[in-house]
């Protein structure tokens, strides 16, 4: 007798399932395969052939901390697994508006697979839950034979901007990254990279050709973009020295657009995947408007990590050229200028070269034995976005309804309650140069928002 909800035909599908039944054939080791196999059947793999190839049986190591790891005795098969999860409110003081509102929210939830198949090839794959959405956040392959000279290839991090590039979102002083490279980075992309360190290991560089869909997935032109990025830590091999944590340098990225502007609508805390009700609004480009012709940003970064502090500061600058639909051969080079500095001190003593995940030297523990609060940390921010008044005198946008420059002050702190859980609080003051648009007949000058977050990441 069958189990019930079995169908005994071959190729029939079972009752209530609707998944056709698979033919499966035997393993290499004589037993069956898993389903999913190819219908009808490939040749089983044999010893006798080189094709299909026959699995390799390995003992492994399972571990944690990063993440989940399996790793073969002789090092050259990784599997790791790594989970980011933030749940997050957002509260605006100026309340009652049509363009934000005050929300619990998921800005991220991220699951990570990475590893390597053969010591010189790696793999990463994550999807992303962001805000309301789900997509493919990475996948690409790493060819590591020489630590002077790797290739990359694949959707990725482009080499644009430190804070993108070196800085991991969930070791981040401030809950999100800089205005300007929420609304002018080049954010994820699609291309191929070659990067590597070199001159005993104080210069980082990567540089890359990629499709120019900003955080896209298919090109919206012909031309490719060039993103390149340095960095120059001169004193990474003097151990103990008050600058050995010191970096400084630069990126550059550029091509040719021709698409409806991405965003269309700039926003003061949201990436541009990020939902619409999370953030402040302060330019929207008008309908009529595309990103049309040449497109070249530049970037200037300073991070200094010393025992307990963190300083980092950029700068960054360019163009972006733009049409109206019904001129599209009359282009208007808009000018962008921005800057931030930034800082995060950790009061309990835990010193620090970068930023990242910090382990607290008395994780929260209530037991008298193992007594500790966690570690706390201050932070601050200060950023100022320029763009040029050609947005508004060439028909771009509605000096009525948005502003063109701000400045933003994040006042906060966080608790790391141990190296896997983390609170962050903050305060974000934003100023605009005109009065922005809010609600019908509403606009203000000013916003603030309150921001409480809770990070797990293993």
């Amino acid at each position: 007798m069958e189990p019930a909800g079995v169908s005994s035909r071959p190729g029939t599908a079972a009752p209530d399932t609707g998944v056709p039944a698979t033919v499966t054939a035997p393993s290499a080791s004589g037993g069956v395969s898993a389903p999913g196999q190819s219908l009808p059947p490939n040749p089983p793999p044999s010893s006798r052939f080189d094709v299909p190839a026959t699995l390799e049986s390995k003992k492994v190591n399972v571990k944690f901390g990063p993440g989940f790891e399996l790793r073969s005795d002789d090092d050259e098969y990784i599997l790791q697994f790594h989970n980011l999860t933030q749940f997050e409110y957002r509260g605006y003081e100026q309340g009652g508006h049509q363009t934000e509102r005050d929300s619990f929210l998921i800005p991220r939830q991220w699951w990570m697979f990475s590893g390597r198949m053969t010591k010189p090839i790696g793999y990463f794959l994550s999807f992303a839950n962001g805000f309301d959405t789900i997509s493919m956040l990475d996948v690409f392959l790493d060819f590591d034979f020489d630590p002077r000279f790797r290739v990359r290839a694949g959707r990725f991090k482009t080499p644009f901007t430190y804070e993108f590039l070196v800085d991991p979102i969930q070791g981040l002083i401030q809950p999100e990254r800089s205005v300007f490279f929420n609304n002018f980075g080049q954010n994820r992309d699609e291309g191929v990279m070659g990067f590597g360190r070199l001159f005993n290991k104080t210069v980082d560089y990567a540089a890359g050709v990629f499709n120019g869909n900003r955080n896209g997935y298919v090109a919206n032109t012909d031309s490719k973009f060039v993103s390149a990025f340095i960095n120059w830590k001169p004193f990474n091999n003097a151990e103990g020295s008050a600058l050995e944590n010191f970096n400084v340098g630069g990126s550059v990225f550029g091509g040719t657009n021709d698409n409806l502007p991405f965003p269309q609508v700039l926003r003061t805390i949201v990436p541009t995947s990020g939902n619409s009700v999370a953030g402040v609004p302060f330019l929207a480009f008008n309908n009529n408007v595309r990103e049309v012709g040449p497109m070249t940003f530049w970037d200037l970064h300073a991070a200094w990590f010393y025992r307990r502090l963190a300083v980092i500061g950029e700068w960054a600058s360019g163009t972006q050229d733009y049409a109206l639909n019904n001129r599209l051969s009359y282009r208007t080079s808009l000018p962008i200028d921005a800057f931030y500095v930034q800082a995060g001190y950790l009061l309990t003593g835990e010193t620090r070269s970068g930023l990242g995940i910090v382990k607290p030297l008395h994780p929260f523990n209530l037991n008298p034995d193992k007594f500790g609060l966690g570690a706390w940390e201050l932070t601050g921010r200060y950023q100022h976005l320029d763009i040029g008044q050609q947005v508004f005198s060439q028909g771009l946008s509605d000096p009525n309804l948005w502003a063109n420059r701000l400045f933003i002050t994040d006042l906060g702190f966080n608790w790391h309650v141990n190296q896997y859980v983390k609170f962050m609080f903050d305060w974000e003051h934003s100023e605009f140069n005109n009065p922005v648009f809010t609600n019908v007949g509403q606009s203000s000058k000013t916003n603030d928002l309150f921001l409480a977050r809770i990070q797990l990441y293993f």
